[in-house]
């Protein structure tokens, strides 16, 4: 059994980032009781979508794991990881939306904008946890493995370990504020 897996980094990434489904269902129509939390709510939920699911975990994704696998002799399923980086440019394109109807103060479209991305994030977390990292476990040697981890150290080293600390607690203090 490998003691530094960096598949089990991004499950327990992915686990983190599949918070925000309940948080997002939660704060249906809180605008109507309170908009000024309902957007401090968004916001916190954009910073984390922003630095944390990209910033740290696609970022790690994008620079690391797909080039690994891309690279692999045995792989040839290249439409998987293009279709990967895909989403990854669409998540960034539905933060730039919700961004922009929260400036309108469009609470209904930054709802809908913020539960068609939670869907496809889901939809495509899955497909990581499901297809993806099986397959590079199998792929790669334990060795590749390792070396793999240990970028992904540095890569969180670099931007900074208390950082992602603060990130990886907002959901469950967005959860908090909404129990008050």
């Amino acid at each position: 059994m490998l003691i530094n897996n960096p598949i089990k980094v991004l499950e327990k990434e992915h686990e983190i980032i599949t918070r925000l489904n309940d948080i997002i269902q939660k704060i249906y129509l809180l605008w109507e009781k309170d908009s000024v939390i309902y957007v401090q709510i968004v916001n916190d939920l954009l910073l984390f979508i922003s630095e944390y699911s990209d910033g740290f975990h696609h970022y790690k994704e994008e620079e690391v794991l797909f080039p690994t696998i891309r690279e692999h002799p045995s792989f040839n399923l290249q439409e998987i990881l293009d279709e990967l980086l895909e989403h990854h440019e669409d998540f960034r394109n539905y933060k730039n939306e919700i961004i922009d109807a929260l400036e309108l103060k469009d609470f209904i479209l930054v709802q809908n904008k913020l539960s068609e991305l939670i869907d496809h994030l889901l939809d495509h977390i899955a497909v990581e946890n499901e297809e993806l990292f099986i397959m590079a476990e199998n792929l790669l040697d334990p060795s590749d493995l390792e070396k793999m981890y240990f970028q992904f150290e540095d890569i969180d080293r670099e931007l900074s370990f208390d950082k992602k600390k603060i990130l990886e607690a907002i959901p469950e203090s967005i959860n908090k504020l909404l129990a008050k």
